[in-house]
């Protein structure tokens, strides 16, 4: 082969190599920009090498030029075909195990991902023996997974994100060893910390609330609505005046009518009447049952937290009847989602207070970000200190003001509206949030 037919080669060579490249920083680009889903069907890590042998190809005439000499074209070749395992080897992908990782939460088995653990695993600061009792009970109790996806990865790790029901979407990194074996997960790290955590405060918090002397001069009465479905919702209305302003107080997952046995008497004392209502997603809780759960489970309605949806908008049109006004609708931890999701677009609503929202219904609800940019309302969103930078980022670009904001506390505070009781550290600056808002509306 005459030199000018080696130049012509090498140059087709590198307009492959261009193209591969072009092509493969298109797909990343697009990925990153989110123009591109999941649903595309691209393989996690297909650009990634698409991307590398462009780049090699694109460099091939040069670095042989470069290291071949008249001796020199043996190692050239090892060297080359060594430069070239080295880059493939950059592009890791662990898309398998990714794989068997989500099918252990679907299937709720640790089966599907028990070939790919290695035996040093452990998720600190749990000794490694308890590691297959600790896999175990994580797939198996935790909610609905939406979806699980590799962000990014490299040599020994993958960055992955996490869309679970009520728990929302998280990201954090796997590591992997040199077989391909799981040796860190830290998703269950960050849940076994929070739940020692949460047990942490627990203990030192106050688990129920104390309604105390206001409690005995605002004594509820318990009242019945239907909603759209037919469900009986059961309630406690705290009334002290017809012309009155009125709140609707929703309680958080596993919660009842209870968790505002000593909020409402407070607010009554402040001039509001409040309805407390018994939501079809919750639970037993100080003793007392949810009564409209109990009855979506004995009717066979939906009772998953979403459903709750139907309970509050039944609630609202029960108090805009009753009273001839506008409703401020009061939520805590998942509820409070739902009064952002129905109080921006219910012309019945005059405000919103949200203790801990999130995205915690996967693709069954729109993300609320997207309900932060369609609020004309005013709200109050709040949270402990540890979800605020999540809660900030959902807000995103929307400018606070006086009657749309985020109260951060000084304190750890606490999830949801338990961080209002009676006695519960921090409580009074809460309170103080709240008064302040409720004043300016």
């Amino acid at each position: 082969m005459n030199t000018s037919t080696k130049f012509r080669d090498f140059k087709t060579i590198q307009k492959i190599g261009f193209i591969l490249i072009v092509l493969g920083a298109v797909i990343i680009l697009l990925k990153i920009i989110g123009l591109l889903s999941a649903s595309h069907f691209i393989e996690e890590d297909i650009p990634n090498y698409l991307f590398l042998t462009g780049a090699f190809l694109f460099l091939l005439p040069m670095l042989k030029k470069l290291l071949m000499g008249r001796k020199g074209s043996k190692k050239a070749s090892i060297l080359l075909l060594a430069l070239s395992i080295g880059i493939s080897s950059t592009a890791q992908n662990y898309s398998k195990q990714i794989a068997a990782f989500e099918q252990s939460f679907t299937e709720k088995s640790v089966s599907p991902i028990q070939a790919y653990l290695s035996p040093t695993l452990k998720f600190d600061p749990i000794p490694v023996a308890n590691t297959p009792a600790i896999l175990k009970n994580i797939v198996s109790n935790l909610p609905k997974l939406n979806s699980m996806t590799i962000l990014e990865s490299a040599e020994g790790k993958a960055k992955i994100k996490y869309d679970f029901v009520g728990l929302g979407v998280r990201e954090s990194y796997v590591h992997f060893d040199e077989e391909g074996k799981f040796t860190r997960i830290e998703l269950i790290e960050n849940l076994i910390k929070m739940e020692l955590e949460a047990q942490k405060k627990m203990r030192e918090s106050v688990q129920t609330p104390t309604p105390g002397p206001l409690g005995e001069k605002f004594q509820p009465k318990n009242i019945e609505f239907k909603t759209s479905d037919g469900l009986l919702v059961n309630g406690n209305l705290y009334e002290v005046g017809e012309d009155k302003p009125v709140i609707l107080l929703c309680h958080q997952a596993g919660y009842n009518r209870v968790e505002y046995a000593d909020i409402a008497p407070k607010l009554n004392e402040m001039g509001y009447n409040c309805l407390a209502i018994d939501q079809r997603s919750g639970g037993n809780f100080a003793d007392k049952p949810n009564v409209s759960a109990e009855s979506a489970k004995e009717k066979g309605l939906p009772n998953e937290m979403i459903d709750a949806r139907a309970d509050i908008k039944a609630a609202i049109d029960f108090l805009h009847k009753r009273y001839k006004q506008k409703v401020i609708v009061w939520g805590s931890s998942y509820s409070s989602s739902l009064a952002l999701l129905e109080g921006v677009s219910n012309d019945k609503v005059k405000a919103i207070i949200a203790f801990s929202p999130g995205d915690y219904f996967g693709d069954a609800a729109p993300s609320l970000s997207t309900a932060f940019s369609k609020a004309d309302k005013p709200f109050l969103v709040t949270s402990s200190k540890e979800e605020a930078s999540a809660l900030t980022t959902l807000m995103g670009t929307i400018k606070s003001n006086e009657n749309q904001s985020q109260f951060i506390p000084e304190s750890s505070g606490f999830h949801g509206s338990k961080a209002l009781w009676t006695g519960q550290k921090g409580a009074e600056e809460y309170w103080n949030a709240v008064t302040a808002f409720l004043n300016k509306i």
